[in-house]
């Protein structure tokens, strides 16, 4: 899946910019270590000289995996009475910014990286690819990446975001959704040793299908709306713009677990459906600073979605002509958060899963 990064790291594309404004995704993996904790718990552990390797799946820029895979380290190492070697490889479309990626893991204080023996590599490609030889990995772990789909089957009409999807469109998403779970499963089954653990923090909905983002994604489509009636974007490039996710059911993520071909190659330890607080709005309410909390709101939409949503913009545009589409966009958000915060309130939903390979 390609996306074209808007504009500037300081307008909000992918790599320091989501480093600074992933909070909600921090958030969601806090809510996973207890689960990484059980899983590092029980995963068979390498004998001789064997080494521990483990696969951080949709790493972005790296901020997000630096307290779960330090733990891991220092879970590992508590079992074991000599070091064991650890390789950690974080892995990622090849669009991502992996100088981003390892300037973080590399370069953080709080890095794991700083541990004798411990290794870090990463890979660009897809998780809906094959990744690592048959029975390779421990452990593999990933965060708030598997609602992004391999493809957009078809744009959903007259708006961005596939919750608001209707009629063949949505069955399309969510048909192409239940394809690509599939095939991350099949191919994590085929990756993990027996024994090994996979733990998921996947962007999810409640049972009617809301991911309680959908004021947030109103506003946003109102404002590339706006941006068409003055003719700054194209009716076209408008029709384009989707953002390539699916947030699946609780069921739609167990499906699979239960009949199928990998239901047979799991076994499902535990699973559980959150709904993350607002902390942006929280903290508006504790301090009445309209404008500070739609600073933050449109920083996480620019870091988090622009990308994708201007990868629909008409290829002989200019670096100039996507800085400015960007610029106007950010000011339309930030006015309509200001405005009113409380239709822009999200509650982020996410499916925190563990998995033992058989």
């Amino acid at each position: 899946m390609s996306r074209r990064v808007a504009p500037r790291p300081a307008e909000g594309a992918m790599g320091q910019g989501y480093a600074l404004h992933s909070g909600a995704q921090h958030h969601a993996a806090d809510y996973g270590m207890p689960l990484l904790h059980r899983a590092l718990e029980v995963v068979p552990l390498p004998e001789g000289d064997e080494v521990f390797r483990v696969a951080d799946l949709g790493a972005a820029a790296g901020t997000n995996s630096l307290e779960p895979m330090r733990a891991l380290v220092e879970d590992i190492r508590k079992r074991t009475s000599a070091v064991t070697p650890v390789v950690v490889v974080h892995t990622d479309i090849p669009a991502n910014d992996f100088d981003a990626l390892f300037s973080t893991v590399t370069g953080s204080p709080q890095s794991y990286t700083h541990e004798p023996e411990v290794f870090a590599c990463a890979e660009a490609r897809s998780f809906y690819e094959p990744l690592f030889p048959p029975a390779e990995l421990h452990v593999v772990w990933s965060a708030i990446a598997v609602h992004w789909l391999s493809r957009l089957p078809r744009p959903v009409p007259d708006h961005i975001f596939c919750s608001r999807a209707t009629g063949d469109v949505r069955e399309a998403l969510r048909a192409q959704s239940r394809r690509d779970w599939d095939t991350f499963l099949e191919l994590r089954a085929r990756e993990l040793r027996a024994g090994g653990q996979l733990v998921v923090l996947g962007g999810a909905s409640a049972d009617d299908g809301s991911s309680a983002a959908e004021g947030l994604m109103d506003a946003a489509d109102a404002v590339l709306g706006d941006l068409v009636r003055w003719k700054e974007i194209t009716p076209d490039e408008y029709r384009r713009m989707t953002i390539p996710t699916w947030n699946r059911t609780e069921e739609e993520f167990l499906a699979p677990l239960r009949t199928g071909p990998v239901s047979d190659a799991f076994r499902v330890e535990e699973h559980t459906l959150v709904a993350l607080p607002d902390d942006l709005l929280e903290r508006f309410e504790r301090s009445g600073d309209a404008q500070e909390f739609a600073d933050e709101v449109t920083a996480f939409f620019q870091a988090a979605f622009l990308p994708s949503l201007f990868s629909s913009l008409a290829p002989g545009r200019s670096d100039a002509e996507v800085d400015a589409l960007a610029a106007g966009f950010a000011s339309g958000l930030r006015d309509r958060a200001a405005a009113d915060p409380e239709a822009v309130e999200t509650h982020w939903h996410f499916v925190a899963l563990r998995l033992t390979r058989r």
